[in-house]
């Protein structure tokens, strides 16, 4: 979603690679190294299936180490997102050539945020996945997450295509072909990601642009 701490398209490991809690090795930092696998198991199990106990097993620790780093489940589960620093990342606005034609500067900010999406698609899949499901754990921190994204991508488009004239709504519109693209690339794994955001790309062009 975001500018992600950013490889490129085609350094993104796939989704299984990703997901699996032994696919990295342990970070050096090992709150960190707590969340890299937490969020594989939550992935491969859900909130609620996943257990402190079975977190620690996985990271080699005892149950009272996790709790030394987060003092519950919902804290943990908050921070898988929070170390993101979403908010951080969105306060950054990317450069893009103001010379360039309207709808030109639109692409390439939907590309910045097409691209951050997929380089941290394990943390889209369990948040969207577990707020389908309506897990009480998962709700209130997507809930602060689409609060930030929204006003952020806002802030985006009134700095860089001024020409728009209304933002917020223009960045609801964008939100809403991030999740259908990605959507669709849930369900058809097979699809070039590339052709999902030119298709999505087009829409938007189409409507803010007519």
């Amino acid at each position: 979603m975001l500018p992600a701490a950013k490889p490129r398209l085609a350094d993104v490991p796939s989704p299984t690679d990703v997901l699996s809690p032994t696919a990295a090795p342990p970070r050096p930092n090992q709150r960190e190294h707590i969340l890299d696998v937490a969020l594989g198991l939550i992935a491969a199990h859900g909130t609620a299936k996943m257990s402190m106990r079975m977190l620690a097993k996985d990271c080699g620790l005892n149950v009272a180490a996790i709790y030394h780093y987060f003092e519950s489940k919902d804290a943990l589960v908050a921070a898988v997102v929070d170390e993101r620093q979403y908010g951080t990342r969105l306060a950054e606005i990317p450069e893009i050539d103001p010379a360039l034609p309207a709808p030109d500067r639109l692409e390439l900010m939907f590309r910045e945020v097409w691209e951050g999406a997929l380089a941290e698609e394990p943390v889209w899949r369990v948040l969207m996945g577990e707020g389908v499901r309506g897990e009480p754990v998962v709700l209130p921190v997507g809930k602060g997450l689409l609060d930030v994204i929204g006003p952020g991508i806002a802030q985006w488009l009134e700095q860089s295509i001024p020409e728009i004239d209304h933002p917020d709504a223009v960045a609801q519109m964008l939100l809403g072909q991030l999740f259908s693209g990605f959507l669709r690339h849930i369900f058809e794994p097979d699809l070039d990601t590339e052709l999902i955001r030119r298709d999505a790309t087009a829409a938007l062009r189409a409507i803010v642009f007519r």
